[in-house]
């Protein structure tokens, strides 16, 4: 026997006996409920929707999808604790190709089915090993940020893959199976069943039954479930977490390849090998529903999943009614979960939860001349580039910069949020656009005042906040991803859709130009693009100087400990759940200054401009450059808008192919790359590089800095000569 399976026999055993003495008195009565809540959930969505028996077939059948996402996002957290954004995405590369071979070449379908089953085991296995690897002792922040980056290489790696066949990207043909023939047809002759729906459900569920089995009767799938409590603990029982950590994502890309290939006759083949946020979406809400625990309910929760997304769209005929749906679901099945009572899984969610934090310069150096001439230099010249910019760009950009400090202030509130709170958002720009609503439609109607305006967007930004954050009161960590992704949809389909009531009530309603920017104080006419865009500029550096503020007193040092240590944290008498709401108050009141600016700038309220694209964007950016500080998120958030608005003007003479490519290789590849070589994101390389030159200047000044050495400091190279800090020197001695 193995050395690894002599250490992880006893606590296979141990755990095995558990689960055999403790699950199968209860079995046949938890088998009895979900059956019996599954016929109720049918008999009623069926009811609701007037579902008829196609559309129940092809609910089910793009259920499996969803389910068996969501299967995938179930392994991925009991083995990482992180929220997998790639979990679609890891298999997709080879199930694509496999596809393809078929409809380009000609080769048979079955023949190509080890190509996508086999190749995306391969596909998971080598993304853990070369990237995920390389990130097994950073934050769940960062590896979250990973598994996005990953996501997203595997969309650009996709792209390209039908045109190598030599088929548009956008347009591939349909699929043909050896079964798409066997067909079970209505009283009216139409075919509601196909060889294709039950390939597909039926693979879903063997591969769901058959990980089911491997979790609890095999050695490596019961080590897996070990090492989901706790890694730490299971390293020292001799348990190899990286074989483990392997084999759960090789799992998860043999089930998306599965996925993919069994449902590219059905619904043809993705251009996009992520399968989009919105499947995501609905694979993360049968996974919320499961708890993130039950494989077995995540393939229940999906196939109920695409009941609802299958109705929802019969009976509108779109999926605007979907993206509200799956919030309503989440936000409710997070708010009514149950907390965790487990320590392990509390201390585990605050040991990787927490971000690289900067120390600000030494009080010793502070008042030396030099550190204080290149720090007013620093700032001097960021605010003269952003003051010279408008005049020398042009009349015509003018309305374009304006954005920037609009996206920098959005980048002040995922630094409170998220680099301080420590929670992931994806949909602040939801928050955005909500914001945005209330005071646009108040200033189109009425004519409000512009600070009445802005106090209207500040409240309705933290009502909203406060509202979307109320589930992470109850459950710390990533959930907050996954609620504001689904609210970020709903806004930008259905809270902002003039269709419906909400939209039609808050949205303006007199034309494209429905909002006009007043005179401030009877001599600024904000209608001035430049002046306006001054304003901007202004109300930017009052969010970044009231952020700082709240950091650096207690409310922010509160913030931080409760983030990085919830228990020590509640032993000092801080309340967690009023603290985290002040942090939800806080960055939805500054979401609502820039909704109310992009509101004025854009003269009417765009859903378009408030999409959930534009919120990954910010976070992804926000991520790299550096979220413990507050300057770093904020640049890199303003330089990230700056490539979207003006980079089209420089790379797109190279073509409409790298015009769709070049985001995705800087979100993917160059993102996992630059937070490899600069873990803490370009804040760490900068605040690096800023240290090693206080270091010089200490050196020349003859003053010891402790915070500057004591992490390299050795006796021997210590000069007996430097003094210490504050002490005064001895006086001569005068004959």
């Amino acid at each position: 026997m193995s050395a690894y399976g002599a250490a992880a026999q006893p606590v296979g055993n141990a755990i095995g006996r558990a689960i055999d003495v403790a699950s199968s008195p209860r079995l046949p009565a938890v088998i009895i409920r979900r059956t019996i809540i599954a016929i109720g959930f049918f008999i009623v969505v069926r009811w609701f929707f007037g579902l008829t028996t196609k559309n129940t077939v092809d609910g089910l059948s793009l259920g499996s999808l969803y389910g068996i996402v969501g299967v995938a996002l179930v392994l991925a957290y009991r083995t990482s604790r992180i929220i997998n954004f790639a979990a679609a995405a890891v298999g997709a590369v080879p199930a694509i190709t496999a596809v393809l071979l078929s409809t380009a070449d000609g080769v048979s379908y079955l023949v190509t089915m080890p190509i996508a089953l086999v190749g995306g085991m391969l596909s998971g296995a080598l993304t853990e090993v070369l990237i995920l690897r390389r990130f097994n002792k950073s934050s769940r922040l960062i590896v979250t940020v990973i598994s996005i980056g990953v996501a997203q290489s595997y969309a650009a790696l996709g792209f390209f893959i039908p045109v190598w066949f030599g088929e548009r990207a956008a347009a591939v043909p349909k699929v043909t199976t050896p079964w798409q023939n066997v067909q079970f047809h209505n009283s009216r002759g139409e075919p509601i069943v196909t060889g294709n729906h039950i390939f597909a459900v039926g693979l879903v569920v063997v591969l769901t039954l058959g990980l089911m089995y491997f979790l609890k009767r095999t050695r490596l799938g019961i080590a897996l479930r070990a090492s989901s409590e706790n890694a730490e603990r299971a390293k020292l029982l001799g348990i190899p977490v990286n074989t483990v950590n392997m084999a759960a994502w090789a799992i998860a890309g043999l089930l998306s390849g599965a996925a993919i290939f069994a449902q590219a006759p059905i619904v043809g083949v993705p251009s996009d090998a992520t399968l989009g946020f919105d499947t995501l979406l609905y694979g993360l809400a049968a996974a919320v529903i499961a708890r993130f625990q039950n494989v077995g309910l995540a393939l229940l929760a999906g196939l109920g999943v695409g009941l609802l997304i299958t109705g929802s769209t019969a009976k509108s005929g779109n999926y605007d009614w979907a993206a509200l749906t799956m919030f309503i679901v989440i936000y409710f099945a997070m708010l009514f979960q149950r907390r965790s009572r487990s320590r392990a899984v509390e201390a585990d969610a605050s040991s990787w939860q927490t971000v690289a934090t900067f120390r600000p310069i030494p009080l010793e150096l502070r008042r030396i001349d030099t550190v204080v001439r290149a720090r007013v230099m620093s700032i001097a010249a960021i605010l003269a580039l952003a003051i010279v910019l408008p005049f020398v760009i042009g009349d015509a950009y003018v309305p374009k910069l304006q954005i920037l400090p609009i996206y920098g202030i959005v980048g002040v509130s995922l630094v409170v949020l998220t680099g301080w709170a420590g929670q992931i958002s994806l949909g602040q720009f939801g928050i955005v656009g909500m914001s945005a609503a209330c005071a646009g439609g108040l200033i189109a109607s009425h004519n409000i005042d512009f600070f009445a305006a802005l106090a209207i967007g500040i409240g309705a930004g933290v009502v909203t906040a406060l509202i979307v954050g109320l589930p992470a009161t109850r459950i710390h960590g990533l959930y907050l991803a996954v609620t504001t992704l689904a609210f970020g949809y709903a806004v930008q389909y259905w809270f902002l859709n003039p269709n419906y009531s909400v939209g039609s009530h808050i949205l303006p309603n007199t034309g494209a130009a429905a909002i006009r920017r007043p005179w401030l104080y009877g001599r600024f006419d904000l209608e001035d693009e430049k002046s306006f865009y001054f304003v901007c500029l202004g109300l930017l550096l009052v969010c970044v100087l009231a952020a700082q503020s709240f950091r650096k007193h207690r409310s922010g040092r509160v913030l931080i400990a409760l983030r990085d240590n919830q228990r020590a944290a509640t032993s000092y008498t801080i309340p967690p759940v009023r603290t985290r709401l002040a942090a939800f108050a806080i960055s939805g009141a500054i979401c609502g200054v820039a909704g109310v600016l992009y509101a004025y700038q854009q003269h009417n309220v765009i859903p378009g401009n408030y999409d959930v694209f534009s919120s990954i964007g910010v976070f992804l950016a926000a991520a790299v450059a550096g979220l413990g500080s507050l300057s770093a998120g904020v640049l890199g958030v303003i330089s990230f808008e700056a490539f979207v608005l003006f980079g089209p003007y420089v790379y797109a003479p190279l073509g409409p192919t790298w015009f769709a490519v070049i985001p995705l290789l800087l979100t993917g590849p160059l993102l996992i790359l630059n937070l490899y070589v600069n873990p803490g994101g370009l804040a760490g390389w900068a605040f690096e590089k800023r240290d090693d030159w206080l270091r010089r200047v200490a050196t020349r000044r003859r003053i010891h800095v402790p915070a500057l050495v004591a992490d390299r400091l050795v006796e021997d190279d210590v000069p007996a000569a430097m003094p210490l800090v504050g002490a005064q020197p001895e006086p001569e001695l005068v004959p």
